[in-house]
C-alpha cells in the first residue's frame, strides 16, 4: 500500500489552480459508477431473536466513529481538501439511488447456523428501511421497519412484536450482526456514504486502480476502497485499536443507473465471531413514486419494548 504524502490532481477532478487551490476541484459529471450495496440486517431473521451472538464492549465506539458532525469543517490542507472531496463526490453518486423497492435472497452462516430466505425490502434515503423476510413455502419469518430513532419489528415465528431505538446493541440482536443504521442503509439501499465529521483524522493512500479512504475517530478506524475512475465503494471496513477487522462490508455485481449504480450482492463477515451474510437481489425498482413502511401483524401479539 502506497501512501500519498501529496496527492496531484487526478485527471478526473478540474482543479483551477491546482491541488493547492484544491477547495476549487471540480468532479468531471457523467461517469458511470459502479454502485455499492451492502447488506446487514436483512438475513438477520432466518434465526429469530431467540438466539443471540456475543456482545462486544464497542458498540457506543463504533455508533459515534460512524457519527457525521452538522458542522462543516474548514479543510486547509491541500491533501484534507483533496479526500473531502473525493468522499463529497461518493455521497453526490449514492444520493441519486432512492425510494427503492427490492426482491431477493438472504443467507447466513455462523459456526452453528447455515439458513437461507427470501426478503424483500423498501429503502426511502435517509431514514428508511423496511423488509419481509419468508422462508421455505413462504413461511413468514420477520417483518420490520427501521428508521433512523426508532424501529417496529415483528417475529412471527415467536408471535411478537419489538420496538425501540435503532441503537447498534438493538439491531445487532436481532439481525445476529453489530452494524449501525447507516451500515444498514448502505446494504439495503444499494449504495455507500461516507460519514465525515471535522473531528476524524483523514489519510488516504492507493492500491492500484482505488484509493483507500480512511478515517480515525477514538479507536476505531474506518477505511473505504473507492475507485478512482467511477468513485464506487466496492469495500468498506471497520477495524479495532489492535487493528482486527470489527466486521466488513463487500459489494459486486454492479449496475449503472446514470451516474451511479447499485450492487446485486452484498457479503458481510465478521472474521473473530466466524460469522458470513450474504443478500443477493434479484430484481430492483427504482424511483418509486410511493413507498409504505407499515409493519403488519395480528393485533393480539405479545408486545415488547426495547429502549
Amino acid at each position: 500500500m502506497k501512501k500519498i504524502l501529496f496527492q496531484p490532481v487526478p485527471k478526473l477532478l478540474l482543479a483551477n489552480a491546482g491541488i493547492g487551490n484544491a477547495c476549487k476541484f471540480k468532479f468531471i459529471s457523467g461517469l458511470l459508477p459502479r454502485y455499492v450495496l451492502l447488506y446487514s440486517v436483512a438475513v438477520l431473521l432466518i434465526l429469530g431473536t431467540n438466539k443471540s451472538f456475543s456482545q462486544e464492549s464497542s458498540d457506543t465506539t463504533i455508533q459515534n466513529a460512524n457519527k457525521e458532525d452538522t458542522t462543516q469543517s474548514s479543510e486547509v490542507d491541500s491533501v484534507k481538501q483533496f479526500i473531502t472531496n473525493i468522499i463529497t463526490e461518493v455521497n453526490r453518486r449514492s444520493e441519486l439511488i432512492d425510494n427503492i423497492i427490492s426482491e431477493g435472497e438472504v443467507t447466513i452462516k455462523t459456526k452453528d447456523i447455515d439458513n437461507s430466505g427470501s426478503i424483500e425490502e423498501k429503502v426511502k434515503k435517509k431514514d428508511d428501511v423496511w423488509f419481509h423476510i419468508t422462508g421455505p413455502l413462504g413461511i413468514n419469518i420477520a417483518e420490520a421497519h427501521f428508521g433512523r430513532k426508532t424501529f417496529v419489528f415483528y417475529n412471527a415465528r415467536a408471535d411478537e412484536v419489538i420496538t425501540g431505538s435503532s441503537s447498534v446493541h438493538n439491531i445487532g440482536t436481532l439481525a445476529k450482526v453489530r452494524c449501525t443504521f447507516d451500515d444498514m442503509l448502505n446494504v439495503f439501499s444499494g449504495t455507500v456514504r461516507i460519514p465525515k465529521g471535522k473531528s476524524d483524522s483523514l489519510s488516504i493512500s492507493e492500491e492500484g486502480s482505488n484509493y483507500v479512504v480512511q478515517l480515525v475517530r477514538g479507536t476505531i478506524t474506518r477505511r473505504y476502497w473507492v475507485d478512482k475512475t467511477y468513485y464506487s465503494v466496492f469495500k468498506y471496513a471497520y477495524y479495532g485499536k489492535s487493528g482486527y477487522t470489527l466486521i466488513q462490508f463487500e459489494f459486486s455485481n454492479f449496475v449503472n443507473v446514470g451516474e451511479s449504480s447499485y450492487a446485486k450482492k452484498v457479503e458481510v463477515r465478521r472474521p473473530k465471531q466466524g460469522e458470513y451474510f450474504k443478500l443477493e437481489f434479484e430484481t430492483v425498482n427504482l424511483n418509486q413514486s410511493y413507498l409504505s413502511f407499515k409493519v403488519d401483524y395480528p393485533s393480539d401479539v405479545t408486545r415488547k419494548n426495547w429502549h
